[in-house]
């Protein structure tokens, strides 16, 4: 949702400051924006940044639940996940600092956005798609427990010291 309100903000004339129409020397300065322009922009951007505080963290975790540990043909299969995952990851970021920048440069900030846009409705689609395929593992216990064990292990490793006899130990969770 955040995306297409950010890509109907570049193409949508009253959503953005006029633009500079005369050619003068020096250059006349644009018109600053409006309160509700810049309240409609830094709405779109709360909504992305929410959106992306909420999947990030779940999206790996998530995909390595499809995978069985018990399966010793699935441990390699979600190694490889996790590889093309993060393949994954890198390319888009390239790609977003090369390619939607030219973009953006040649065909214009409607574009810019509206191609991630595009693809990021695609990707839901496709998530849509596998639903009935997924596993899902249900949640066990608190979080919060959780992570105020991991909290307290790590201070008290700090404060004592630890000595790990296999560095195996330090990847797998007992």
């Amino acid at each position: 949702q955040g995306m297409v309100l950010l890509t109907l903000s570049a193409s949508i004339n009253s959503l953005r400051p006029p633009t500079c129409t005369r050619s003068t020397v020096p250059p006349c300065s644009p018109a600053p924006a409006s309160d509700e322009q810049t309240l409609f922009l830094y709405s779109t951007l709360a909504l992305i940044a929410l959106g992306t505080g909420g999947i990030k963290p779940c999206v790996s975790s998530f995909g390595a639940d499809q995978f069985d540990e018990d399966d010793e043909k699935e441990v390699q299969r979600k190694y490889a996940f996790f590889n093309w995952f993060f393949f994954a990851i890198n390319m888009g970021a390239l790609l977003g600092i090369t390619l939607l920048v030219y973009i953006q440069e040649e065909k214009g900030w409607t574009w810019g956005f509206g191609v991630p846009t595009a693809t990021m409705v695609g990707s839901i689609f496709v998530l849509a798609a596998g639903f009935r395929y997924y596993r899902y593992k249900k949640p066990m216990g608190s979080p919060f427990t959780r992570f105020l064990q991991v909290i307290v292990a790590s201070l008290m490793n700090h404060f004592r010291g630890v000595d790990v006899g296999s560095e195996y130990d330090l990847y797998e969770v007992k």
